[in-house]
C-alpha cells in the first residue's frame, strides 16, 4: 500500500528563534534593541501612530452628501420654445428636443422648463417639470402645459 505524502519543498519546518547567534535569530530573535516593541507581551493596538495624531482626527468629519439625492433636469428656457414655435413644432417634448439638437441626452428627471424669454405661439408642452413663471406664459400664449 502507497502512503500519500507532501510534495517536496511544499511544507517548510517551522523557524525557531533564540537559539543561538548562529541561528541567524538569535539574540534579540529578531526583534531588534530595546524599546516598547522588543518585550514580551507588547501588541500594537490598531491605527495606533506614536505621539502623532491619528489619522482618523486629522481628517474632517464627514458631511451629509445631499448630492446624492439631487434631482437632475434637462433645463430649456422659453426662448428656445419660440425658436422651436417659430419652425412650426406644435408640440415640443424630450423626443423632439433630442431631434433637434437641443438636447444631448436624456437625464434622470427629465426635463424642466424655466421662464426665461417670452413666448408669442401657442404650444402644447410636455415636461416633468415646470416653473411657475414658466407655465403662465405658455399659458397666455395660448397653449398647454402637461405634467409628466
Amino acid at each position: 500500500m502507497r502512503e500519500v505524502k507532501a510534495a517536496t519543498g511544499s511544507v517548510k519546518k517551522r523557524f525557531r528563534r533564540g537559539r543561538g547567534i548562529a541561528s541567524g535569530a538569535g539574540k534579540t530573535s529578531g526583534r531588534g534593541h530595546r524599546g516598547q516593541k522588543c518585550r514580551s507581551g507588547y501588541s500594537r493596538r490598531p491605527f495606533s501612530e506614536g505621539g502623532q495624531t491619528p489619522l482618523y482626527r486629522r481628517l474632517p468629519k464627514r458631511q451629509v452628501n445631499t448630492r446624492v439625492n439631487r434631482k437632475i433636469y434637462n433645463v430649456i428656457n422659453l426662448d428656445v420654445l419660440q425658436a422651436l414655435a417659430d419652425e412650426n413644432v406644435k408640440l415640443v417634448d424630450m423626443d423632439v428636443l433630442i431631434e433637434t439638437g437641443v438636447i444631448k441626452s436624456v437625464e434622470d428627471w427629465g426635463l424642466k422648463v424655466l421662464g426665461d424669454g417670452e413666448l408669442n405661439k401657442a404650444i402644447t408642452v410636455k415636461a416633468q417639470a415646470f416653473s411657475e413663471t414658466a407655465k403662465e406664459a405658455i399659458e397666455k400664449a395660448g397653449g398647454k402645459v402637461e405634467l409628466i
